[in-house]
Protein backbone atom coordinates (compact mmCIF):
# COMPACT_ATOMS: atom_id res chain seq x y z
CA UNK A 1 0.00 0.00 0.00
CA UNK A 2 3.05 2.55 0.77
CA UNK A 3 4.42 1.44 -2.51
CA UNK A 4 1.42 2.72 -4.32
CA UNK A 5 1.06 5.49 -2.55
CA UNK A 6 4.66 6.51 -3.34
CA UNK A 7 4.06 5.97 -7.26
CA UNK A 8 1.14 7.94 -6.91
CA UNK A 9 3.12 11.25 -5.38
CA UNK A 10 6.16 9.92 -7.94
CA UNK A 11 3.56 10.47 -11.06
CA UNK A 12 1.69 13.12 -9.89
CA UNK A 13 5.30 15.31 -9.19
CA UNK A 14 6.20 14.34 -12.66
CA UNK A 15 2.93 15.70 -14.01
CA UNK A 16 2.98 18.66 -12.37
CA UNK A 17 6.56 19.44 -13.49
CA UNK A 18 5.38 18.78 -17.28
CA UNK A 19 2.55 21.41 -16.72
CA UNK A 20 4.66 23.61 -14.83
CA UNK A 21 7.56 23.81 -18.00
CA UNK A 22 4.84 23.66 -20.61
CA UNK A 23 3.11 27.08 -19.93
CA UNK A 24 6.48 28.74 -19.59
CA UNK A 25 7.60 27.52 -23.21
CA UNK A 26 4.03 28.38 -24.16
CA UNK A 27 4.27 32.07 -22.67
CA UNK A 28 7.84 32.02 -24.60
CA UNK A 29 6.41 31.01 -28.17
CA UNK A 30 3.15 33.50 -27.28
CA UNK A 31 5.80 36.24 -27.15
CA UNK A 32 7.41 35.46 -29.90
CA UNK A 33 4.41 34.96 -31.98
CA UNK A 34 3.27 38.55 -30.17
CA UNK A 35 6.18 40.32 -31.85
CA UNK A 36 6.48 38.40 -35.05
CA UNK A 37 2.67 40.34 -35.58
CA UNK A 38 3.91 43.51 -34.17
CA UNK A 39 6.61 43.49 -36.16
CA UNK A 40 5.23 42.69 -39.69
CA UNK A 41 2.52 45.18 -39.01
CA UNK A 42 4.51 48.15 -38.35
CA UNK A 43 6.87 47.17 -41.38
CA UNK A 44 3.43 46.38 -43.39
CA UNK A 45 2.74 50.57 -42.05
CA UNK A 46 6.26 51.78 -42.93
CA UNK A 47 6.11 50.58 -46.46
CA UNK A 48 3.16 51.79 -47.49
CA UNK A 49 4.19 54.85 -48.83
CA UNK A 50 7.53 53.54 -50.19
CA UNK A 51 6.63 53.77 -53.59
CA UNK A 52 5.43 57.38 -53.83
CA UNK A 53 7.50 59.69 -54.51
CA UNK A 54 8.18 62.98 -52.45
CA UNK A 55 7.81 66.23 -54.92
CA UNK A 56 5.78 68.91 -52.78
CA UNK A 57 5.87 68.64 -49.11
CA UNK A 58 2.53 69.89 -48.33
CA UNK A 59 1.40 66.12 -49.70
CA UNK A 60 2.97 64.38 -46.93
CA UNK A 61 2.18 64.55 -43.01
CA UNK A 62 3.23 62.53 -39.85
CA UNK A 63 1.73 61.07 -36.82
CA UNK A 64 3.00 59.04 -33.69
CA UNK A 65 3.05 55.79 -33.35
CA UNK A 66 3.42 52.79 -30.88
CA UNK A 67 3.37 52.82 -27.06
CA UNK A 68 6.23 52.40 -25.12
CA UNK A 69 5.25 50.81 -20.95
CA UNK A 70 5.32 54.25 -19.48
CA UNK A 71 3.18 55.94 -22.00
CA UNK A 72 3.30 57.86 -25.39
CA UNK A 73 4.46 56.61 -28.82
CA UNK A 74 7.67 55.29 -29.55
CA UNK A 75 8.00 57.23 -32.78
CA UNK A 76 6.89 58.96 -35.55
CA UNK A 77 5.81 57.67 -39.30
CA UNK A 78 5.26 59.42 -42.54
CA UNK A 79 2.33 59.51 -44.58
CA UNK A 80 0.79 61.00 -48.41
CA UNK A 81 -2.58 62.62 -47.94
CA UNK A 82 -2.95 61.64 -51.70
CA UNK A 83 -3.30 58.02 -50.31
CA UNK A 84 -5.67 55.96 -48.62
CA UNK A 85 -5.44 58.07 -45.51
CA UNK A 86 -8.17 56.25 -43.49
CA UNK A 87 -6.91 53.03 -43.87
CA UNK A 88 -3.33 54.16 -43.00
CA UNK A 89 -4.06 55.83 -39.67
CA UNK A 90 -6.37 53.12 -38.82
CA UNK A 91 -3.43 50.95 -39.02
CA UNK A 92 -1.48 52.71 -37.28
CA UNK A 93 -4.19 53.04 -34.43
CA UNK A 94 -4.59 48.86 -34.55
CA UNK A 95 -0.47 49.00 -33.74
CA UNK A 96 -0.67 51.24 -31.13
CA UNK A 97 -2.93 49.55 -29.41
CA UNK A 98 -1.59 46.04 -29.92
CA UNK A 99 1.90 47.13 -28.64
CA UNK A 100 -0.06 49.13 -25.33
CA UNK A 101 -1.42 45.04 -25.39
CA UNK A 102 1.52 43.19 -25.81
CA UNK A 103 3.72 45.99 -22.92
CA UNK A 104 1.29 44.84 -20.33
CA UNK A 105 0.77 41.17 -21.15
CA UNK A 106 4.57 41.00 -20.63
CA UNK A 107 5.10 43.55 -18.41
CA UNK A 108 7.36 45.20 -20.10
CA UNK A 109 8.78 48.41 -18.75
CA UNK A 110 11.04 51.31 -20.80
CA UNK A 111 12.91 54.73 -20.26
CA UNK A 112 10.12 56.58 -19.69
CA UNK A 113 11.54 58.90 -21.82
CA UNK A 114 9.70 61.66 -23.95
CA UNK A 115 10.36 61.41 -27.98
CA UNK A 116 10.73 64.62 -29.48
CA UNK A 117 8.26 65.58 -32.36
CA UNK A 118 9.79 66.49 -35.90
CA UNK A 119 9.91 70.03 -36.92
CA UNK A 120 8.81 69.97 -40.82
CA UNK A 121 9.03 67.00 -43.54
CA UNK A 122 11.63 67.86 -46.51
CA UNK A 123 11.70 65.96 -49.96
CA UNK A 124 15.45 64.44 -50.10
CA UNK A 125 16.00 62.31 -53.66
CA UNK A 126 12.30 62.22 -53.77
CA UNK A 127 11.67 60.52 -50.46
CA UNK A 128 9.55 62.19 -47.41
CA UNK A 129 12.37 62.67 -45.00
CA UNK A 130 11.48 63.88 -41.00
CA UNK A 131 13.52 66.76 -40.07
CA UNK A 132 14.12 67.68 -36.49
Amino acid sequence: MRNNCLSIIFILLIVSTLFCCKDSNTLTTTKVADERELKSLLNEIETMYDGIACTNITDWRFVPIGSKPCGGATHFVLYDLKSDTKLFLQKVELYTQKQKVFNVKYKLSSDCSAIIAPKSIACVNNKPKLIY
